[in-house]
This record gives structure tokens, C-alpha cells and sequence, in this order.
């Protein structure tokens, strides 16, 4: 399985946003012919994509009872195919399970150990699992979601030591799991505990085991030396990222535990659009992404951008035309009126495809209009790939600061490139390519509002929308229900975002800065290409 660190903290890859649109094509009553395929998708985490070559093993049980146990199927790039075919009935539903790493035998593993020499990677220990009910025979690959079912320490190394690291081990952690019937693992109790090598790359070490309480013990050998010390005690969670930072010092360690810093598979499903066709010609500046060209431009921060707006719908979704439709989680675009009194919704191709759809914050990031019930999960969701393509991710709030310079609840850098000296400027940015402007939004305060409003138009500037928001990924705050109590649930959650303001005279001050941007809120979304 590949290795490329992607922290959003994640990709990923998730769930779509919408449902998807039911089957309506004919199939043959036969489905006996058809390959059973399975098409991945891997919460995101530090693989975002499998090998061609890897194989899972795949389990489907009827009403009836097993129709095929632990049959391996190899990844070509796509799918994963083996021997297995489909069963005749195309009307009888069944449960599909799978899991990686692939290992022989007549039924799924029941114990799953991580190897205790990680030192040349960690795809070996890193079992990952998916089951999918109600499925029916299909031409089609099956898509599932493969989850990761252990627990992982990631450890970055300040070395003082004036010696070369050498190696990193930890004790005090069990590398053994019993796994499920449903393929979650679970650490056995009393088992013992085994030394395990970390993997390093790029100045970190990686260690992947089952979740468990422990007090784990860090031994870092620097010139010859083995330095050591033991960390508080914690409980890792199943799916969870954490971050030891340790000071190498001549004779000493100097080691904290961060906690979970990240949901391992992002606090959830997170894909979108990421399974759509996509290519990319940097080149030429563009990108194609489900279908549909759209520019992009490598600005003076240095980073990759969208030069247009995200028209991107998931499949079985219908942008919304009515204010009073506060979750449908993707808004028509909007433009003032002829008679220059307001704004209105307007659904013609050629505007789409000008302007892009609104898009709800949840949406955006890659999930639905409700999953988002905690600021944990919130914070977690930071350099989310969501609907972007694969590849691209909606903006943080640094680097909205790169770019522009300011931001509410940011230091403004007085170096951006499109900082002006007293904002982010618009023009700064359009004489580069970033043809922005202020396209309006739906604006919606709070998840108790039964209607939004159009954002954008003014009576001081009847002829044009004045301000707009666009869609970001940095947690940026959270009220509750009931002020301060987060037993209440949440009211509203915030993400920092953009905002276009063409509210000027003229058009060398006009202004786009970061801002708080309320999660029901419907908005443009601008992605940003993923470092290198």
C-alpha cells in the first residue's frame, strides 16, 4: 500500500455528499457472469491509495449463509478482482466484508498481530477493514469504504544530540488484537508486550498497533547510545494519529505526548468528489475534474489554485432554489435581478459553469448537512480534501494568510504577495490570474433558522454583488444550544474562509481577507493543490 503523508490534518477521502442515484439501466437476470469487483476508498490517513498488486480478502454472506469466505482479490489499479463471481440472484441482497492485509486461510482472520520490526514500513501492520450491507449483484464494482482499525504513533525527533539517530524503539505496547466479526480489533488482554522498531522517514518515526491503554516507553540510540523515557499514560483509540515529540539531547530524552492530534480516518467518511475522473495539465493551466475543465494558476505564494469557482455536484444531488431549504447542503448560484432590487437564484449552464454552486460548509468538507455534531470533529476536519479532486484540498487559514495577508483570528502577514498594506487586494490577485470577485452566498446564521437570505446585494451598489464568503477548512468557533454547555449540541460551528468585498468606489480598493464562516452558510469553494 502506497505511503504519502497527507495531512489535513485528513484527505479523505470520504463519503459523498448526497445520496447516490439509484440504478436504473437493465442488467441481464444472470449475474452469474459478472466478476465480484470492489473498488476502495480509504478514509483518509497516510495511504491514500492501494498498489497495484495488494490484495484483500472478501467475504459475502446471504440470507442463507456464506456464499464465499476469504477469497483473495488483487488490486489492478481500479478494482480488486479475483475468481469470484457473482451469484445468479440478482434480487437477493448480501453483506460484504473485506480486509487487508490479505491472509490465507478458509475463513477471515480472528487475530490480527502488527510486526514488531516496522523499521522498513508499516503497510504490513496496518489492518484496515470495510463491510457493506444490503449489496446486490451488479455489473458494477462494489465501492467500499476501508477503515483503519488500529492505532498509530507518528514521532518527530528534535536532535540536539550532535550524533546521527541511529533508531527508535517503543515498549510497553501489545501487538496483538482479536479481530471481530464485524473486522474491528481489539487488544487482547494479558497478552505481552513486545520492543517494536519504528519506521523513519523524512525526520519522523511510525508505529502501528492495536488501540490500548498503556504507558508506552520511547528508546531513541543516537552515537551508540540508548536513550530512553517513559510517557504518560494514554488511551489510543482505534483509527487515531498521535504525536510524540521527543528533544534529543546528548544524555537525555526530553518526550511529550500531543494526544490524538487527528482522526486517523478524518472523524469520519470523507470523499466526495475524489472518485470522479480527474487529470490534471498544470501546464496549460487547468484541470479536468468530473467532466468539466477548470482553470487553475500557481500563485506567488507558490501554491496551486483554482482560478474559478467549484461547479462540482454529486451524483443524485439537486442544488436548491429555495431559501427555506437550510440543509439541502448545495444552493444554485445567484445574481441581481434586472430591476436591481436583489439578488436571485439563476440555474442556466452557462452560469453554473461561469459562477459555480453554493455549497454548504459540511458538504464542502465532504460530508452531509448533519454529521457534523462536535467541535472535535470540526477541528479535525482542517486540509480536508472534501469535494475537491484528488489531490486538492479546501483552503486552511494559514494558507489564506499566505496568500492575502489577513484574517480575522490571524497575525496578518505583511509579506503575503496580494497584501496591499491594509488588506488583501483583489486586484493584486486578479492581475495573476485568480479572477476573484464577490458572488454572493445563502446566508444562513445558525442550524435553528427555518430560512436564509441572499448575501451580496446592497442598495448602495444595486447593480452588482457587493460581498460574498467562500468556503474554508480551519475550525474557526462553535456556540451552543445552550451558551458554554456542549451537553446543549451544537448551534453553530465556524470555518475560516474568504470574503470578497467589491463594497468600494473603486475597484483598486476592493478587498478579499479571511473570515469566520458559519457552517450552514452556502458558499463558492476555491481548492488548493496539496504541497509536494
Amino acid at each position: 500500500m502506497k505511503r504519502t503523508l497527507i495531512l489535513a490534518g485528513a484527505a479523505l477521502l470520504a463519503l459523498a455528499a448526497c445520496q447516490k442515484t439509484p440504478q436504473t439501466d437493465p442488467l441481464p437476470v444472470d449475474f452469474s457472469q459478472y466478476k465480484l469487483r470492489v473498488e476502495p476508498v480509504i478514509t483518509r490517513a497516510t495511504e491514500t491509495d492501494f498498489e497495484a498488486g495488494d490484495a484483500i480478502g472478501l467475504s459475502v454472506v446471504r440470507a442463507g449463509g456464506d456464499y464465499a469466505t476469504n477469497v483473495k482479490l488483487t488490486y489492478d489499479g481500479t478494482a480488486f478482482s479475483g475468481d469470484l463471481n457473482w451469484y445468479e440472484d440478482g434480487e437477493e441482497a448480501s453483506t460484504l466484508k473485506a480486509y487487508y492485509p490479505y491472509a490465507e486461510g478458509e475463513t477471515l482472520p480472528t487475530r490480527f498481530i502488527v510486526q514488531t520490526d516496522q523499521s522498513q514500513g508499516t503497510a504490513a501492520s496496518d489492518f484496515v477493514s470495510a463491510v457493506k450491507e444490503n449489496v446486490l449483484p451488479s455489473a458494477n464494482a462494489v465501492s467500499m469504504v476501508f477503515k483503519h482499525r488500529l492505532s498509530r504513533l507518528v514521532i518527530t525527533l528534535k536532535n540536539n544530540a550532535g550524533a546521527a539517530v541511529e533508531g527508535v524503539v517503543l515498549e510497553e505496547l501489545v501487538p496483538v488484537a482479536d479481530i471481530g466479526e464485524d473486522l474491528t480489533a481489539t487488544v487482547v488482554d494479558g497478552a505481552k508486550w513486545q520492543p517494536i522498531k519504528a519506521y523513519g522517514k523524512d525526520g519522523k518515526y511510525y508505529v502501528i498497533v492495536p488501540g490500548q491503554t498503556a504507558r508506552p516507553v520511547v528508546k531513541v540510540t543516537v552515537g551508540g547510545k540508548v536513550l530512553s523515557q517513559q510517557l504518560a499514560e494514554v488511551s489510543l483509540e482505534a483509527g487515531k494519529q498521535y504525536s510524540v515529540f521527543v528533544v534529543v539531547n546528548k544524555d537525555e530524552l526530553k518526550v511529550v505526548l500531543a494526544g490524538d492530534i487527528e482522526n486517523w480516518d478524518d472523524g469520519g467518511e470523507i470523499t466526495g468528489g475524489g472518485d470522479d475522473p480527474f487529470t490534471e495539465n498544470l501546464e496549460d493551466g487547468y484541470f479536468t475534474y468530473a467532466g468539466v475543465e477548470y482553470k487553475v494558476v500557481k500563485m506567488k505564494d507558490g501554491n496551486w489554485w483554482m482560478a474559478q469557482n467549484l461547479a462540482y455536484l454529486p451524483e443524485g444531488c439537486t442544488p436548491a432554489t429555495d431559501l427555506t431549504a437550510v440543509t439541502a447542503g448545495i444552493f444554485a448560484p445567484i445574481r441581481i435581478k434586472e430591476d436591481h432590487t436583489g439578488a436571485e437564484f439563476m440555474t442556466d449552464p452557462a452560469a453554473v459553469a461561469a459562477n459555480g454552486y453554493l455549497y454548504q460548509a459540511e458538504v464542502a468538507l465532504g460530508l452531509k448537512v448533519g454529521d457534523l455534531q462536535s467541535e472535535e470533529a470540526a477541528k479535525a476536519l482542517e486540509g480536508a480534501q472534501g469535494i475537491c479532486p484528488k489531490g486538492w484540498h479546501l483552503p486552511t487559514q494559514a494558507e489564506i494568510v499566505a496568500l492575502v495577508g489577513k484574517s480575522v483570528g490571524a497575525t496578518t502577514n505583511t509579506d503575503a504577495p496580494y497584501y496591499d498594506g491594509a488588506n488583501g487586494s483583489i486586484v493584486k490577485l486578479n492581475a495573476d490570474g485568480f479572477n476573484m470577485d464577490a458572488f454572493g452566498a445563502i446566508s444562513i446564521q445558525d442550524n435553528t433558522k427555518p430560512s436564509g437570505t441572499f448575501m451580496g446585494w446592497a442598495s448602495g451598489y444595486p447593480d452588482k454583488l457587493s460581498s460574498g464568503m467562500f468556503c474554508g477548512s480551519t475550525f474557526a468557533g462553535v456556540t451552543y444550544n445552550t451558551s458554554g454547555d456542549a451537553a446543549s449540541g451544537v448551534k453553530n460551528l465556524q470555518f475560516y474562509g474568504f470574503m470578497p468585498m467589491t463594497n468600494k468606489a473603486t475597484e483598486a480598493e476592493y478587498t478579499c481577507n479571511g473570515t469566520k464562516v458559519s457552517y450552514r452558510i452556502a458558499a463558492p469553494v476555491r481548492c488548493i493543490r496539496n504541497a509536494e
